[in-house]
């Protein structure tokens, strides 16, 4: 047997028991390490709660059709206790990141031309004097007897764009608001009366789709579903995927 040239007292030690010993005592090391982190920890009865980490807003680029589950906590909270929009007044169903001091209040009035949103009713009423929309935006590409459909671009018409896409947040919880309208066209189908074209829904679609996407979003208010406006707006994606000649199909999820 091979004998280390060390010793303790008079008798020989062989590597194999100084080895031994050396792992014995980091062992012991370790345990104590633990042991002391573990007491010292232990101190409060209760852990600390985990706080899961939501963002801060949405992601400034990508298709209005996808799902961030990263974002998925946020869009969970309703934020808005009703809108009014024209003669209509809706309970939203989910989130939209409406302004902060919006939020708080009772009501948002919404212009049902230009969509923009306003704290109170004289401030609409104040707003009306100097709007002079009586209609989308953008031109008016379909129209048969007191519905007509306007083709709005998002990067002409951002603020609009930007508006409508506030307001669909409200009724739809898989979708992800971008603030990047720009890739995007806007198909608003309006109801015609005295006053004006009213917005019944809309539906939009990616300007270039690598996968052909006739539709990335689409909705109808709900003071004017079951009126078959829906079904219509599906069938006028079909008809513009056919006069551009591609085999157009919805984003999965739509």
């Amino acid at each position: 047997a091979v004998v280390s040239t060390q010793s303790t007292g008079s008798r020989p030690v062989s590597p194999t028991a100084m080895l031994n010993k050396v792992n014995r005592k980091r062992k012991i090391e370790d345990t104590n390490g633990y042991s002391s982190s573990h007491s010292a920890n232990s101190d409060n009865d209760d852990p600390s709660p985990i706080v899961p980490i939501i963002p801060a807003g949405p992601p400034s680029t990508g298709s209005l059709s996808q799902n961030q589950n990263t974002y998925d906590g946020l869009t969970r909270i309703k934020n808005v206790q009703s809108i009014e929009m024209g003669r209509a007044r809706m309970t939203p169903w989910y989130f939209s990141p409406y302004p902060q001091e919006l939020c708080s209040l009772p009501v948002i009035y919404i212009c049902e031309f230009c969509l923009k949103y306003l704290k109170s009713k004289n401030c609409l009423k104040r707003h009306k004097t100097k709007c002079k929309l009586f209609h989308p935006p953008g031109n008016e590409i379909y129209r048969k007897n007191n519905i007509s459909v306007f083709e709005i671009d998002g990067r002409k018409n951002k603020n609009y764009a930007q508006n409508l896409c506030l307001i669909a947040k409200l009724f739809l919880d898989h979708k992800t608001l971008y603030y990047d309208t720009d890739p995007f066209l806007f198909y608003v189908m309006t109801e015609y009366d005295q006053q004006g074209l009213h917005m019944v829904g809309y539906f939009s679609k990616e300007k270039e789709s690598s996968e052909d996407y006739n539709v990335a979003c689409i909705l109808t208010l709900p003071c004017h579903q079951k009126k078959g406006y829906g079904r219509l707006l599906i069938e006028f994606s079909y008809l513009l995927s056919q006069v551009e000649g591609k085999l157009g199909s919805p984003e999965k999820p739509l």
